[in-house]
């Protein structure tokens, strides 16, 4: 047997026989069966070529090669404790780095003021926003929190719905109005991939539109936002950022075209690290201004 091979595990279960002076204790303390504690501290002894204790009817009797392995075990177990705790004390710090996943327009328009905030609270903690209409995956930790309009299926996924969120057909006080006067006939709207489900959400909404109302489409939303300022097409925006762009509404109903959920998603690390955990939160806080 290699004798510079060592078992850590097998190290502290004779640890525990060690301290109890029995198999059938330490068998139990650990929640083994004591056939099971036998062949582990024979394998030990043999990985270590050394006989560590002697049994004495029902006890047992640690050699002197033994008590020189506690020596060396209790050191071992020492130095693992401190490591948790600096660990352990790292990871409660608001120092390291947390990766965001957000929309064009929440970058944009409501991601300025958290990061400023977050900024404030905990100067150290490194943010990295990444910005994009994809959905990035948790899972494989392309990010630790995504603002999202869909709950996600996984199950050991962490999620907050945080509000619905309105969304109407915006454009330029000039062109809505002329739209008005023609009863939106000959009407452009800016479209997204979706344009059936588009097409289908606005009819429903007492809209005529089809493919013929969408000569441009795109996934950049600030594209969308840019040519609806040449006044001559409507784009689709969530109520407040439409507002807040100075354009105007273009309702066929009383109603919004549609309303979203908010989602705040993280992965299981929201329970353990404390910097996911402040960003998770600094995020809800920030974005409950949206009227759920």
């Amino acid at each position: 047997m290699d004798k510079n091979a060592f078992d850590w595990n097998h190290a502290r279960v004779f640890l525990t026989v060690a301290n109890m002076g029995s198999l059938t204790a330490a068998a139990d303390a650990h929640d083994l069966s004591q056939s099971t504690l036998s062949r582990q501290m024979s394998s030990l002894e043999a990985q270590l070529g050394l006989t560590l204790f002697e049994r004495m009817g029902r006890g047992i009797q640690v050699t002197d090669a033994g008590h020189q392995l506690i020596r060396y075990i209790e050191v071992m177990q020492e130095a693992a404790t401190q490591m948790s705790l600096s660990a352990k004390g790292q990871s409660e710090s608001l120092r390291g780095s947390v990766t965001l996943a957000v929309s064009e327009l929440d970058a944009a328009f409501r991601i300025p003021s958290i990061v400023k905030r977050i900024r404030e609270q905990a100067p150290e903690l490194q943010l990295n926003i990444k910005v994009s209409n994809a959905m990035a995956n948790l899972k494989t930790h392309e990010a630790d929190i995504a603002i999202r309009n869909k709950r996600p299926e996984q199950a050991d996924l962490i999620t907050r719905k945080l509000a619905m969120e309105p969304i109407d057909v915006f454009g330029t006080q000039e062109y809505v109005s002329q739209l008005e006067q023609t009863d939106y006939k000959n009407v452009q709207i800016i479209g997204f991939d979706q344009q059936e489900e588009v097409i289908e959400i606005l009819n429903r909404r007492g809209w005529s539109v089809g493919v013929e109302n969408f000569q441009v489409t795109t996934g950049f939303q600030w594209l969308h936002v840019a040519l609806a300022r040449q006044g001559n097409c409507l784009v689709i925006l969530p109520t407040d950022i439409g507002n807040s762009l100075g354009f105007k509404a273009a309702r066929r109903t009383a109603q919004p075209l549609l309303e979203l959920p908010i989602w705040l998603v993280s992965h299981r690390e929201l329970r353990t690290n404390p910097r996911v955990r402040f960003v998770f939160d600094q995020l809800a806080t920030g974005l409950d201004y949206i009227n759920a």
